[in-house]
């Protein structure tokens, strides 16, 4: 029996089952990274800002990074560090620009958005450390771009949600930006391992273990990587996860990465860090990014949340 989805969602596996064609994993990178370009085509909405700029930072050398406001902003404004989706391999500022505004919009705050280096241009760790390399240039230097540094936040969807949670990590670790909240959407959490809803899930809808598999490999082509709390931080002992800041968490019902999200936020719960978890019923993986979804109640209402814990953590 088919899993549950709501209109919205089900008539985006119902447009993709139509047109056919070969799997994302099938094609090659620049194949697959044009068919979601494609895919997420919009007009952008002119309430929020994008200012694009090149930070000269991480291990090449510059980062390309886009900083999201709201157009009625005045003075210098908190902000969060939104790290993109994507399986590590696929997505840009144009295939999350939608999202992006739509954070924008109910937090009010800026979002700074690193386009770190896709796999497999680049594997771990570089993109989480271009990415910290982002988010420390913008706390040192926030004044420059109008921004202010206080605290930040960050979140992230799907591999997106994973380098926040190493972020985190980093940012404790290496006494770095203090991080006063994370919203992590459907995250990837272990890549040493495959819990339950990978076979559940096995064949998606939409989100496929092949395919997760194909990225997980391309990002993390050394197995024992997988093994490090980078990687996989639902490996992460109680006193790595009480560096962790407060949290939301937000799964998809119908998603093999289900149960990984899940967990890690009963993890973070059991060593007393503040967190929230909701699973949204009747929705596919990248429920929140993808535009086709972006009219279900269940997207919808989930930005909302997201923004709203977003605002008073910044506040």
């Amino acid at each position: 029996m088919a899993p549950y989805l709501d209109l919205e969602c089900q008539a985006f596996v119902d447009a993709g089952v139509k047109a056919g064609g070969p799997p994302l994993y099938k094609l090659s990178f620049v194949e697959a990274r044009a068919a979601l370009e494609d895919m997420q085509k919009h007009t952008p909405a002119s309430d929020v800002t994008a200012e694009e700029i090149d930070l000269p930072v991480g291990p090449s050398g510059h980062v390309r990074t886009i900083i999201f406001k709201p157009t009625s902003a005045h003075g210098d404004l908190p902000f969060a560090l939104y790290t993109h989706g994507g399986g590590w391999i696929l997505g840009s500022p144009n295939t999350h620009d939608r999202l992006v505004r739509d954070l924008v919009r109910e937090s009010g705050i800026a979002m700074v958005f690193p386009y770190y280096t896709p796999a497999p241009d680049a594997t771990y760790p570089t993109q989480f450390e271009e990415s910290y390399a982002v988010l420390s240039h913008v706390f040192q230097h926030g004044s420059d771009f109008g921004l202010k540094t206080d605290k930040v936040a960050l979140i992230g969807e799907s591999a997106g949600g994973h380098m926040a949670i190493a972020l985190s990590h980093l940012a404790a670790t290496r006494s770095g930006p203090p991080i006063a909240y994370q919203v992590l959407l459907y995250p990837v959490t272990d890549t040493s391992s495959e819990s339950h809803t990978f076979t559940t899930y096995k064949d998606g809808p939409y989100l496929s273990v092949p395919l997760l598999r194909w990225m997980e490999h391309t990002f993390l082509p050394n197995v024992y990587d997988r093994s490090d709390l980078l990687a996989s931080p639902l490996l992460m002992g109680k006193t790595d996860l009480q560096k962790q800041p407060p949290t939301l968490i937000v799964t998809c019902a119908v998603d093999p990465l289900q149960a990984e999200g899940e967990a890690f936020g009963h993890a973070l719960q059991q060593a007393g860090v503040q967190t929230a978890i909701f699973r949204a019923d009747g929705v596919i993986h990248d429920f929140v990014m993808l535009n086709a979804t972006a009219g279900s109640q269940t997207s919808v209402a989930t930005i909302e949340l997201a923004g709203l814990k977003l605002r008073k953590a910044m506040a």
